[in-house]
C-alpha cells in the first residue's frame, strides 16, 4: 500500500501554516473531509513543535465514514496521487523550509513563490479585467491596494474616501475591504461612505502584514458560485485542463462558508443549477488557462457570484482564484464517492440529474439541522459524513433529493442561507 503524505495547512493564507488545524475544530473537520478524496494509504503529517522534533504522522483511514461504504483503494481522481511527494493544502514558503529541514523531497505542485503570485486576489482582478469578466460599470470601482500604502494611514484613508465618494448612487457607498491573502471571508471589514472608522483603522496594520487589500463595493449578491478545476503540468501541454464541477456556495450574508448545493448526473458530472452555469464554467476555464500560462498546475477553484446592478442581474465570473484545493473540490469528491449509493436510492439514470446538499450540523443547535432539512424534503437520501470517532467540530452530511429548489429552500429555512 502506497502511503500519501497530506499536509493539512488549511487557512495558511493568513500566515500560520498550522494554527487552524491545531486549534479550530471546523478546520480539522474540513481537513478530514479532504483526506477522504485520497486512497487508503493517506496519512496526515505535520512538523514537530521545534525543528529538532520528528514529524508527527497519523493515518486518515480511521476517520472514514461508514455511510460511504468500504474504504476505497484508489483516490477519487487519479491526478491526486500522480506524485509521490507530500501534498499540502497550500504550498507556502514556510512549509517548503520545513520540508527542506526534514531532508525530504519538495512539495508536489508548483513552488510556493509561484503559488503566492497567482493566489493573490490582485491576480484575479487583473485576469477579470483582461478577460472581460467584470462589467464596465463595476470594473472602475475596484481598487487593489499594495501593502506599503497601509504604512501611511491618514493619506490612505483620505484617498479611499475620495475614491468611494465618486461611486455611482446604486452602490449606496457600501464597501468591503478584504486582504489580498485570506480565505472564507476572514479578515475583511466593511463600511459605508467612509473608511475613517476605528474598526477599519485598526485593521490597516493587519492588511499591511498580509500583502495589502482589495477595496470594492458591497454588492447585492443573488447567488454565490464556484467552479473546481484541475490544471495539468506544463510538461503535459497537449492535455487540456478539466472542469471538475460547478456549485452554488452556501454562505452567510457576511460571506462565511456554510456548504454547497448542486446537481449530479449518473456519470458523476456536477453542475450548480444556476441559469448561467455554462457561462460560469466557460469563464472559470478561461481564468484557469491564464493561470496555467503563468506557471500554475494542480487543483484550483474560481469563486464567482451573481448580483444586481441597475440594468438587472449580472454574473461576476471571477471574484477570487484559489491556487489550491477548495471545499468545492472536496464536495465534488465526496459526491463522487457517494454516487454508487445515490444511483440506486434515487433512480439516477442517464439523462437525469438529482440535487444534493453538503452542509454541517451546528454544534449549538437545539435540534438536528439535518433532520429538519430531511423533514422538508420527503424521499431525501442522507449520508452522514461524521467521523466514527467523537469530534468536537460541526458534523458534516450529504443530502440527495429529487428537486434542487426544495432542497435549497429547506437549507434556507433551517440554516438561514
Amino acid at each position: 500500500m502506497i502511503e500519501i503524505e497530506l499536509l493539512p495547512n488549511l487557512g495558511a493564507e493568513e500566515g500560520d501554516d498550522w494554527r487552524g488545524f491545531d486549534r479550530e475544530p471546523h478546520v480539522q473537520v474540513a481537513a478530514r473531509l479532504w483526506s477522504h478524496l485520497f486512497s487508503r494509504g493517506a496519512r496526515f503529517c505535520r512538523p514537530g513543535a521545534s525543528p529538532a522534533e520528528p514529524w508527527r504522522s497519523a493515518p486518515c483511514q480511521d476517520d472514514w465514514p461508514a455511510a460511504l461504504g468500504p474504504l476505497p483503494d484508489e483516490p477519487v481522481f487519479d491526478w491526486l496521487e500522480a506524485s509521490d511527494r507530500a501534498t499540502a493544502w497550500l504550498n507556502t514558503p514556510s512549509l517548503e523550509l520545513a520540508l527542506r529541514a526534514r531532508g525530504g523531497p519538495p512539495l508536489s505542485g508548483p513552488p510556493a513563490k509561484r503559488i503566492t503570485a497567482i493566489h493573490d486576489k490582485a491576480f484575479a482582478i487583473e485576469a477579470a479585467n483582461e478577460l472581460g469578466l467584470v462589467s464596465s460599470d463595476l470594473a472602475p470601482l475596484i481598487r487593489v491596494i499594495p501593502p506599503e500604502e497601509f504604512r501611511s494611514p491618514d493619506p490612505l484613508v483620505e484617498a479611499l474616501d475620495r475614491f468611494i465618494a465618486g461611486w455611482p448612487e446604486w452602490t449606496r457607498a457600501e464597501f468591503t475591504l478584504k486582504p489580498r491573502f485570506g480565505s472564507s471571508g476572514r479578515g475583511r471589514v466593511a463600511g459605508r461612505i467612509t473608511t475613517d472608522t476605528q474598526t477599519i483603522r485598526g485593521a490597516l496594520a493587519r492588511f499591511a502584514r498580509r500583502g495589502g487589500a482589495i477595496l470594492e463595493p458591497w454588492l447585492d449578491r443573488q447567488a454565490d458560485l464556484s467552479v473546481a478545476l484541475h490544471v495539468p503540468p506544463a510538461s503535459d501541454s497537449l492535455v487540456p485542463l478539466t472542469v471538475l464541477g460547478s456549485l452554488e456556495m452556501l454562505v452567510t450574508r457576511s460571506g462565511v462558508f456554510r456548504g454547497h448545493c448542486g446537481e449530479v448526473d449518473s456519470r458523476g458530472r456536477i453542475f450548480s443549477g444556476h441559469p448561467k452555469d455554462e457561462t460560469l464554467r466557460a469563464d472559470a476555464a478561461a481564468v484557469a488557462q491564464k493561470a496555467r500560462a503563468a506557471g500554475f498546475f494542480g487543483p484550483c477553484g474560481v469563486d464567482a457570484f451573481s448580483y444586481l446592478e441597475p440594468s438587472g442581474e449580472r454574473l461576476r465570473g471571477l471574484v477570487e482564484f484559489n491556487a489550491r484545493p477548495t471545499m468545492g473540490l472536496v464536495t465534488i469528491g465526496l459526491v463522487r464517492r457517494a454516487l454508487p449509493r445515490v444511483r440506486e436510492a434515487l433512480e439516477l439514470e442517464p439523462g437525469v440529474r438529482r440535487a444534493f446538499l453538503m452542509a454541517f450540523e451546528r454544534p449549538d443547535s437545539e435540534s438536528s439541522d439535518r433532520a429538519r432539512i430531511e423533514s422538508l424534503c420527503p424521499g431525501a437520501y442522507t449520508i452522514d459524513l461524521g467521523s466514527p470517532r467523537a469530534e468536537s467540530g460541526p458534523r458534516p452530511f450529504l443530502i440527495f433529493a429529487q428537486d434542487r429548489a426544495s432542497l435549497r429552500r429547506a437549507h434556507l429555512d433551517v440554516l438561514g442561507c
